[in-house]
């Protein structure tokens, strides 16, 4: 199924998308930041120098509030930062079996698609 659309930013959107599922949770329980800063020190002794680590910890000392705000940007430092997520390490977070997984592929290939036809007709439009 060749549609064009580059990997990266399918890839990209489908981590937004986790990211989005985890707010939700986050909302419901507030415990998951505790849980996403543990698993964090658990990653972050794996790269100690690595700047992603301090980056992170520094998100996860912000308000809760603000910090829900950051998961969901689509700011380039947020997209970078989603690769290396310590809520993926959340014991609990999953994002189901293989076919959950491949639904959540194709819908984020959907959703790039959508933003990739809205790019097209906007360049025409200029």
């Amino acid at each position: 199924m060749e549609d064009g659309l580059n990997e990266g930013v399918v890839g990209d959107t489908a981590k937004l998308m986790m990211h989005r599922l985890i707010v939700r949770r986050l909302r419901r329980d507030p415990s998951l930041v505790e849980q996403a800063k543990a698993a964090h020190t658990r990653q972050a002794a794996q790269f100690v120098d690595w700047p992603f680590a301090r980056e992170w910890r520094e998100l996860l000392a912000l308000p809760t509030g603000e910090l829900v705000l950051k998961l969901i940007s689509r700011d380039r430092e947020m997209v970078r930062l989603r690769n290396s997520s310590p809520f993926y390490l959340v014991e609990g977070v999953h994002f189901g079996d293989y076919d959950a997984r491949v639904r959540l592929r194709r819908a984020a290939r959907r959703v790039a698609q959508r933003g990739s036809n809205t790019r097209t007709v906007s360049a025409r439009g200029a």
